[in-house]
């Protein structure tokens, strides 16, 4: 009997017997059931009008009588529709391991209107994500205002625009037309897109604080504005559920974490119980065995390895893991030398067996499945099926190719990035299917798969190429090479576009192979009876550089470590892109992390990298460097720490580890030779180039001046890097109003020219005032600076302080590229009055124009600042120049604390130091 059946049976009872109105805790006590669950059905009773509400506090629910007979037939078809808890039956342990978090999860969707804000904890690979599509299948039971398929679930992933906080508002919240350059019309945002339904916020920690305190205005009013818009707010009725796996302590600011209600932690899968770990691995074989259409068989002792194993990366590597052991047990299948597929422990890696803990089991049903095994049937009933879970490890390039595609597609990626992104995954697809094909070397040709004229023509291309370049290819390669052609050559059969998005890289990089491919295509295209294109060429290619039996040898660990967010992270996926690997390991270090976490935490990196040989650390600085005998403690792993880390050095350290079989101490040796090599070689060239005239040189050397050396600095540098190609091989040099920027001119070399919001008179030097960046032409004679040596003569009157008519108007426009979060109306007009007032204060209302523009940039950098929580610390000389200006100090205090009220912000003493190095003194006195 259905739950809600249940009830109506229990109000039935209490009708008959007479009795008044019931709580919902009443019914929950007598059922046996959540009170929230009964609280949900009774109301739903009542919007059906099969029961009436009694009273408010508490509220009492009794049955019409008039439903006290049995029900009309809608009313029963009614009944019979599918519960909306059964949105969680396809997630294991909901009624067991994860039953408390399930109950909250539904009282966090129930409760009205639209549900409370919720947060899901827990590691990579725990099912957050499972959870929160649940949770949405859930409410479409229960929020009634919408029909079952109207209400959205948009998920929005805050990694992909953690360091653009301009975009990121855009895309979450939507812009008007004309909100900024290239806003051509109207376009709405994941808010408006979630409206009715359920926003779901995966990777929330990589939200940054600006983009947090965003989403204040819609958890606590309800409301929120499209980019550019000003005067008019929009009505927000939907639900948001967040999901991290990290800290959210050292992540999430606390204001933000205060708004999220509800917070649901899930468990790592080794704190399941073992019945739910059984029930999960034969989930995902179920889901194999129904996709593939042939039946599978675990074996007991496979059973309980993966049973037992403590996946680092949790549900998520437990089933990619078993995905692995079907690919390799499919080509077995495949030759036809068995009816079935066998999952045995000759299938499972050998690195699984290392995390293997066991555990003592009591119970007699998973003991008997550990010894006996489970045969799963191909028509077994399949509870889910999703795009992500055909993602196996089965060679198919064009099919991996045409959804990677449609996924960027669907994200909004622009087609001229399109390429290279997919060309990236392409690579370490390859590497998973290298993986997955090793093979005995005495298998016969998988006849029922590959034909014999394939099989022929791609032994025979290895082994031209094995002779041409000295290389050894295994029979691994030659399966992965020909299975490829024959996909291939029924592609293109059926009349389907071969399109390799990698392929120039492939033809610059390997320009050898290619040709050798590219001599070979006319007996592949007869053999074959296809035309071969270009594309398909540096598929091929890719087989013969990437041979599939270089993955199988163990090697020294890699792993790069540095402070900050995402850096190391991005070496290592970079390095791993030009290796063509995915073996080289990231951990980066948050600001705040103490040490003591740290160590712990790379002691789990170090032992996922090590295969028996050591690994060696790549770390950029800090105490790190020291730590070299603690971690090989710590670990139990021999580890070597190489400091100050780069890409090159980086890539230096893949190569050498991945393609050598020396030792962990003489490969540490001859990466530091090599590197250092190569830094004495760039060393000398660049010697070799102060040595030669000046106008051979291709470098300039630009000197960036601005109060602080930061705000203004670093924006001119941003507009330079966007507006003139190649100035990005410019050396920038930084400094602000209170360095001794003689010194600096001095240390600096030959300077091209100086560009800043303040003019250091540096002789025989070319001055550029920050207002000449938003001039018409003012980017055209940077770029005639950057081209010639202009004499002294020319200065004053290329380069002459010109008169605006429209300064504020013209530096509105450009507010956009100083301001990220900020109106940049209310910060137009602060700082049109602040610069009011410093010029009437500090010059006498006689303010030259390039002063202006300096003064009104710098409040505008201060006031972003600020808003960002990043204002500049007090500086050492604080107290001296507030008591030698000290009236300057409070004019200017004055000034800037009544502009900075009008946008919400305190404009701390650092902030008014800095402003005030970069004015004229007006206080006599002193």
């Amino acid at each position: 009997m259905a739950r809600i059946d249940r009830v109506i049976e229990f109000l039935e009872q209490q009708l008959k017997k007479g009795m008044g109105g019931i709580s919902a805790q009443q019914v929950a006590l007598e059922l046996g059931i959540h009170r929230s669950d009964a609280s949900a059905d009774l109301n739903r009773l009542f919007k059906q009008h099969i029961v009436d509400k009694l009273g408010t506090r508490p509220v009492l629910y009794q049955l019409k009588k008039e439903h006290a007979a049995p029900f009309n037939k809608a009313v029963e078809a009614e009944q019979k529709k599918a519960e909306p808890q059964d949105a969680f039956l396809g997630i294991i342990g909901f009624d067991g391991s994860i039953r408390a978090q399930i109950e909250l999860a539904k009282a966090a969707i129930i409760y009205p209107p639209h549900g409370l804000h919720t947060l899901l904890f827990g590691e990579s690979g725990v099912g957050k994500n499972l959870l929160a599509e649940s949770m949405w299948n859930y409410a479409k039971g229960y929020w009634q205002e919408k029909s079952l398929g109207e209400i959205p679930f948009i998920q929005f992933s805050c990694a992909d625009y953690a360091a653009n906080e301009q975009l990121l508002l855009a895309q979450l919240f939507g812009y008007v037309k004309g909100a900024f350059t290239g806003a051509n019309e109207e376009h709405e945002g994941v808010v408006d897109r979630a409206q009715g339904g359920i926003l779901f916020l995966d990777e929330i920690h990589r939200l940054p604080p600006s983009g947090q305190e965003l989403l204040f205005m819609l958890i606590d009013k309800g409301v929120y504005r499209r980019l550019g818009e000003t005067n008019k707010t929009r009505q927000s009725n939907m639900m948001i559920i967040g999901a991290t796996s990290e800290d959210v302590s050292s992540n999430l600011l606390m204001t933000f974490r205060r708004r999220i209600p509800v917070q649901i932690t899930l468990p790592r899968i080794s704190e399941r119980p073992i019945h739910e770990r059984v029930n999960i691995i034969v989930h995902f074989v179920r889901q194999e065995a129904a996709r593939l259409g042939v039946p599978i068989w675990i074996s007991g002792k496979a059973l309980d390895i993966f049973a037992n194993y403590n996946c680092p990366a949790n549900i998520g590597e437990l089933r990619n893991d078993v995905l692995l052991c079907c690919a390799k047990s499919y080509l077995e299948f495949s030759a036809g030398r068995v009816d079935c597929l066998k999952l045995d422990t000759g299938n499972i890696p050998e690195r699984i067996f290392s995390l293997v803990k066991r555990h003592t089991v009591l119970d007699e049903k998973i003991n008997n499945f550990f010894r006996d095994g489970i045969l799963i049937q191909a028509d077994t009933k399949l509870l889910m099926m999703t795009e992500d879970h055909l993602q196996g490890f089965h060679i198919d390039f064009y099919k991996y190719i045409d959804r990677k595609i449609a996924q960027y597609r669907q994200q909004g990626v622009a087609q001229k990035d399109m390429a290279e992104k997919v060309g990236s995954d392409l690579e370490k697809y390859f590497f998973s299917v290298a993986q997955v094909l090793r093979k005995n070397e005495t298998s016969d040709i998988p006849a029922s798969i590959i034909e014999e004229i394939v099989w022929e023509t791609a032994n025979e291309l290895l082994k031209t190429a094995a002779e041409q370049f000295g290389r050894t290819y295994g029979r691994n390669t030659l399966l992965a090479l020909a299975w490829h052609m024959q996909q291939f050559k029924e592609r293109v059969a059926s009349g389907r576009i071969i399109y390799n998005p990698n392929l120039e890289h492939i033809r610059s990089a390997h320009r050898e192979f290619f040709a050798l491919v590219e001599e070979y295509k006319g007996k592949i295209s007869t053999r074959l009876e296809v035309d071969v294109s270009d594309d398909e060429i540096g598929f091929i290619v890719m087989f013969l550089i990437h041979g599939a039996e270089e993955y199988a040898k163990a090697h020294v660990g890699l792993v790069i470590v540095a402070h900050g967010r995402g850096i190391a992270y991005n070496m290592a996926e970079v390095t791993n892109n030009l290796l063509g690997t995915d073996c080289i390991k990231a951990y980066d270090i948050p600001l705040s992390r103490s040490n003591v976490q740290t160590i712990e935490d790379l002691r789990k990196v170090i032992q996922e990298a090590d295969e028996g040989l050591g690994v060696v650390l790549l770390v950029d600085m800090g105490f790190l460097v020291t730590m070299e005998d603690t971690l090989c403690q710590k670990t139990g792993v021999q580890v070597r720490i190489i400091p100050n880390v780069t890409t090159a050095l980086a890539l230096e350290a893949g190569r050498r580890l991945f393609t050598t079989a020396e030792s962990l101490d003489v490969s540490v040796k001859a990466i530091y030779d090599a590197y250092d090599e190569y830094v004495m070689t760039i060393r000398q060239r660049y010697e070799t180039n102060e040595l030669q005239p000046k106008e051979k040189q291709a470098q300039k050397n630009i000197l960036l001046v601005c109060a602080t050396g930061q705000g203004v600095a670093n924006k001119i540098k941003e507009i330079l890097l966007a507006e003139i190609p190649g100035i990005e091989n410019a050396r920038f040099i930084m400094v602000g109003a209170v360095d001794d920027i003689k010194q600096v001119v001095a240390d600096s070399g030959n300077l091209d020219f100086i560009i800043g919001s303040i003019n250091p008179h540096v002789d025989h030097v070319p001055f550029v005032p920050v207002s000449e960046l938003f001039e018409h032409g003012g980017i055209d004679r940077i770029k005639e600076l950057l081209q010639k040596k202009y004499g002294v003569e020319n200065i004053s009157q290329d380069l002459k302080v010109r008169k605006y008519r429209d300064t504020y108007k013209l530096l509105e426009t450009q507010l956009n590229k100083f301001v990220k979060a900020l109106s940049i109306e209310q910060v137009a007009s602060c700082c049109m009055e602040l610069v009011d007032a410093v010029s009437e204060h500090f010059f006498a209302g006689e303010m030259e124009e390039d002063c202006v523009v300096r003064t009104y940039l710098h409040a505008a950098c201060m006031f972003d600042r600020i808003h960002a929580k990043e204002a500049l610390q007090e500086p050492q000389w604080s107290l001296k120049i507030q008591q030698e200006r000290e009236k300057d100090f409070k004019c200017l205090k004055q000034i800037v604390s009544v502009c900075g009220a009008k946008l919400s912000l305190q404009i701390p003493t650092g902030e008014i130091c800095y402003f005030l190095g970069s004015l004229p003194v007006l206080d006599k006195d002193r």
